[in-house]
């Protein structure tokens, strides 16, 4: 068998009706208008508008043309005309592990048929990048990660090359023994899944674990099998694979050849984590066996391997191997079999997020002044998407701090806000040319690295604090 560049892949991850109602299932519409709340019937999942998610962007829909042909959820999207970043923050638990997918359908929804190309952060990090070749296809990312944060900012950026939207954000939870890696997140490769054996091209899950696995279109060497299988009778292990993907499987069509997997990988630095799917559809007679051993790069990896009936087993391997065989043993009378393949690729998410302090006290800012600058995700990383009005200073593996904050002529109002002092590192504050009232505050003294100050041309009043002074006259602030 030969997994080759122009398979036909579908793409498309499905979850169970009322997942919405368990914790850590998140199912966003985006672009749906606030407070809708539905259920997409083909699917039994429920969507909810991602108003509460985002402050940025505008609602739009595909053309009537796709939308006919295309499942509710699919039909609206939010773009961001406006702004280098937007970001959606969403919830979740920290230290759970999630499988988060993004769904973009261009849809011409803005009638000017020109397919935008731009980039998908993951928090601080570069998830992926889309690029939309065709208007009428929905592609997907998705990842399997563990968030360090209580909450997870998925950013759209602008690169120069079309107007970035989102159709749907998705998160799971998945089972913490379950996909592991010693680091890094799992991005599903190239070549996604494979539902082996079905001919469907569309599936619906019957378990809220279950995924719609990309097709594989038949190739000469391999033959279909199926089976009658029914959740209520499937024993579907740690992975959670329902009757949907697991009746149905493939096996070589020379019952004497071995059943071979391969790819080429995109770069050979690239390290891979492999899952196959087993579970035996046939009831065997006393006088049959199925039995094989699995090899990898021409090595032996499990021996006499022999799927159990109707019960799921899950191996899983990872490096940099690009070629798997299935071989029959000399005690087997029946040829191997496999249901499904899961092919991911390891990427390192652990660029540092600016130093929480920092964020919360920025972040008060924002709010306490109605800032309506470009500033959404993190406000330091990536480099390249720093807020407007601040610098930060980076080294190696250290977390970004906030060292300058200029608001200057920003349209501030009130008092000169306590938050201020919480940005322990900064080294410059110009808050000059706004409408700030009342006194100068003695906190502003407390900002130890402070070097420049500018407050002019505000409705300030009262006198300078001594502390301020002294270091003035010392020559290591500049009034």
């Amino acid at each position: 068998m030969w997994i080759p560049f122009y398979v036909a892949l579908l793409a498309v991850l499905l979850f169970h009706a009322h997942a919405h109602a368990q914790p850590g299932f998140i199912s966003l519409d985006c672009g749906a208008e606030a407070g809708v709340n539905y259920t997409e019937q083909s699917l039994s999942i429920n969507y909810v508008s991602d108003e509460n998610f985002i402050n940025t962007g505008v609602r739009g829909k595909i053309s009537s043309e796709i939308s006919r042909q295309t499942q509710q959820q699919l039909r609206s999207l939010r773009s961001f005309p406006e702004g280098k970043k937007n970001c959606y923050k969403i919830n979740i638990t920290r230290g759970s592990k999630y499988l988060i997918r993004t769904t973009f359908l261009y849809g011409n929804y803005d009638g000017r048929n020109m397919l935008p190309h731009f980039d998908l952060l993951l928090g601080t990090n570069n998830w992926d990048t889309i690029d939309i070749n065709n208007e009428s296809i929905a592609q997907y990312k998705e990842i399997i990660h563990v968030p360090s944060l209580d909450y997870v900012q998925i950013c759209l950026v602008d690169t120069g090359h079309g107007t970035p939207f989102i159709t749907t954000i998705e998160f799971r939870t998945l089972k913490n023994n379950t996909y592991v890696t010693p680091y890094g997140s799992l991005k599903l490769h190239t070549y996604p899944r494979y539902d082996f054996g079905s001919d469907i091209r569309y599936r619906y899950p019957t378990d809220v674990y279950d995924r719609l696995w990309d097709i594989l279109e038949p190739l000469e060497d391999w033959t279909n099998l199926s089976g009658s299988i029914s959740d209520d009778s499937l024993n579907k292990g740690d992975y959670q694979l329902g009757a949907t993907i697991m009746r149905t499987a493939i096996t070589p069509r020379n019952a004497s050849h071995p059943l071979v997997i391969r790819w080429e990988p995109e770069d050979e630095t690239d390290e891979f984590y492999v899952y196959m799917h087993f579970t035996e559809i046939q009831e065997l007679t006393t006088n049959q066996t199925r039995q094989f051993n699995i090899m990898r790069n021409g090595e032996l990896w499990i021996p006499n391997f022999s799927p159990r009936y109707l019960a799921v087993d899950s191996l899983n391997v990872s490096g940099k191997e690009i070629k798997y065989s299935l071989v029959r043993t000399g005690n087997s009378t029946l040829p191997p079999i496999i249901s499904a393949l899961e092919i991911y690729r390891v990427i390192d998410l652990q660029k540092p997020q600016t130093v929480q302090g920092d964020v919360d006290a920025i972040t008060s800012i924002k709010l306490v002044y109605g800032v309506k600058r470009d500033w959404q995700g993190d406000p330091c990383a990536p480099a390249d998407y720093l807020w407007d009005g601040l610098n930060c200073t980076y080294g190696d593996d250290e977390v970004p701090r906030i060292t300058t904050l200029n608001l200057s002529s920003s349209g501030l109002s009130g008092k000169i806000d306590p938050s201020i002092s919480k940005l322990t590192m900064l080294e410059k504050l110009d808050l000059s040319n706004n409408s700030l009232n009342d006194e100068i505050p003695d906190f502003l003294s407390q900002l130890q690295h402070l070097k420049i100050l500018n407050l002019e041309k505000n409705n300030l009043f009262g006198s300078i604090p001594s502390a301020l002074v002294e270091k003035s006259k010392e020559g290591s602030l500049t009034l």
